[in-house]
């Protein structure tokens, strides 16, 4: 009889066809400092310190997160106390509380989330503009 396993494969497709993988962050797991993370994040447990993600960041219900976070998108159900940068799109789920001020290119906020701070709708660019 062949085994079965019960393991995901944490994979999100990118749009360009390549995959981004998902850094998982565990309930019970907490980081004091900064994250910088290539990919997307799954993060049920705690950071102290700023998060830096080039994909999408899921906060879970037992998520926290207390510090300021720019990424492409985030999902959250959890608890934010910093401030928001998303390239794309913020989505506070009923469950979320979000303490500061969001940047987004699109926000949607589910009836019983709570954010007590500035929301700013800005278009950022795709490229970045090059010092000189």
């Amino acid at each position: 009889m062949p085994e079965t396993s019960n393991t995901k494969t944490n994979i999100i497709p990118k749009s360009n066809n390549e995959e981004l993988d998902v850094c998982n962050i565990a309930q019970g797991t907490t980081i004091k400092g900064n994250l910088k993370v290539e990919s997307n994040i799954r993060l049920e447990g705690f950071i102290e310190g700023s998060v830096t993600c080039s994909g999408r960041l899921v906060l879970s219900k037992t998520g926290k997160i207390k510090g300021n976070i720019l990424c492409k998108n985030i999902i959250s159900e959890g608890i934010i106390e910093g401030d928001i940068v998303a390239k794309e799109k913020i989505h506070l789920l009923p469950t979320a509380t979000t303490t500061g001020n969001i940047k987004y290119n699109c926000l949607q906020i589910d009836l019983g989330a709570t954010l007590n701070g500035q929301a700013i709708c800005a278009s950022f660019p795709t490229v970045l503009p090059q010092e000189e």
